[in-house]
């Protein structure tokens, strides 16, 4: 049976976006081949659920820091080695001596290929097996947008580097055999620098799970990992450009779903129309029918999972063009495109007023994801790469 070294930079989990693809990787492959999965371990998440599908699981802990002051520390620490400098990891967050030591002891055992996603891929890149990088989508363009759209000087600086660093750091990736990306728009981006097979599998969603059962009244949802850059961007549009306007002609109240909220989010609780619940453990008693899904994204990259979930929740979804990028849907059956305050405004009203667009936007949004973006159907295209990269 092929053996496999499954690298993540922490324990893959189904509520996750960055490790989601490797949870479900884990799920459907696992029962054909030997994965030894090694990662970090944040202590969030348990790999309990995946032990039955796994050979081997072995984590080293490492802390999680959402501000930058901490995060700088942390790397600095761990990168004063000379192996550190040897895999010129410079500020490399999951640099960490112990996990390299690691990862070359379970290489010298009988494995036949490396899987390893972006942050982990530095690890791989001197390894003479054959290996695929699961790098999902081109981060180093989201620091490059990040940067244009910067006002202050600080953080026009801390972005520009970034990119740098990242745009560096992405051309590991040609010390592989394949890459792995999520959407043709970050492919376009990426074949720039990376002159190995690029390879695009959308992410799916677990349609099984995600299934609507409950009725509620019309409320707007937004739902993501609230330390991000791009949700709060998201949030603050929304609540800036549409929602005083929303609320002129409806009441409507407002909810965000997602950990780590940041100040500027948390504040938005003190307004009476709106709910921030930071981390909840399961997102889908916010998804009841008769949500409005709203994603006015305005910055990112990659698969919204957030949407395709909503989809398969049979929820009414307005989206920005950014976030919709990768998800194949058409506009005005699956889901209804804003990309201006006005339209998005317009949207939000028409939908809290016609019942039946909501129920036949959310019937065809399921329809379309149960055909288009099922996890056994990405998974068995990856098992396709793996069977060409090996053979």
């Amino acid at each position: 049976m092929l053996k496999i070294l499954l690298i993540c930079h922490d324990i893959p989990s189904k509520t996750v976006g960055a490790t989601l693809p490797f949870y479900h990787l884990i799920k459907e492959l696992g029962k054909k081949y030997d994965i030894n999965l090694v990662s970090f371990d944040s202590d969030k998440y348990s790999i309990k659920e995946l032990e039955k599908y796994l050979d081997e699981f072995h984590s080293i802990t490492i802390p999680e820091y959402l501000d930058f002051k901490n995060q700088l520390k942390y790397t600095v620490k761990n990168m004063l080695s000379y192996d550190n400098i040897n895999t010129k990891s410079f500020l490399n967050y999951y640099y960490h001596k112990d996990m390299s030591k690691l990862i070359k002891e379970k290489t010298t055992e009988d494995i036949d290929l490396i899987i390893t996603d972006m942050p982990m891929a530095f690890y791989a890149k001197n390894i003479k097996l054959p290996k695929i990088v699961y790098a999902f989508d081109a981060v180093s363009n989201y620091n490059y947008n990040m940067y244009k759209k910067s006002n202050r000087i600080f953080s026009k600086i801390y972005w520009y580097l970034n990119y740098l660093k990242i745009h560096r750091y992405e051309k590991v990736y040609n010390s592989f055999d394949c890459c792995v990306l999520v959407n043709n728009k970050d492919k376009k981006l990426l074949k720039k620098d990376i002159n190995i097979p690029i390879e695009v599998i959308s992410n799916g969603v677990d349609t099984r799970f995600f299934k609507n059962n409950l009725e509620d009244n019309v409320k707007l949802v937004f739902l993501g990992d609230m330390s991000t850059p791009p949700n709060n961007d998201a949030v603050k549009y929304f609540i800036e450009k549409i929602y005083p306007e929303v609320l002129k002609e409806i009441s409507v109240n407002f909810y965000i779903v997602g950990r780590n909220p940041s100040d500027y989010i948390k504040r938005l609780s003190e307004n009476p129309n709106i709910c921030v619940t930071g981390s909840v453990d399961d997102v889908r008693k916010y998804l009841t029918k008769g949500t409005i899904f709203i994603t006015p994204m305005i910055s990112g990259t990659g698969i919204k999972n957030k949407i395709l979930e909503a989809m398969s929740m049979e929820l009414a979804v307005i989206s920005t063009s950014i976030g919709i990028s990768g998800i194949n849907a058409d506009n005005n059956i699956h889901y209804l495109l804003a990309d201006t305050p006005d339209e998005f405004k317009k949207k939000i009203i028409q939908l809290n007023n016609d019942r039946t667009l909501r129920e036949d936007l959310g019937i065809n949004a399921r329809l379309f994801v149960e055909k288009n973006y099922s996890w056994k159907i990405s998974m068995h295209k990856f098992d396709e790469i793996i069977n060409k990269i090996i053979t």
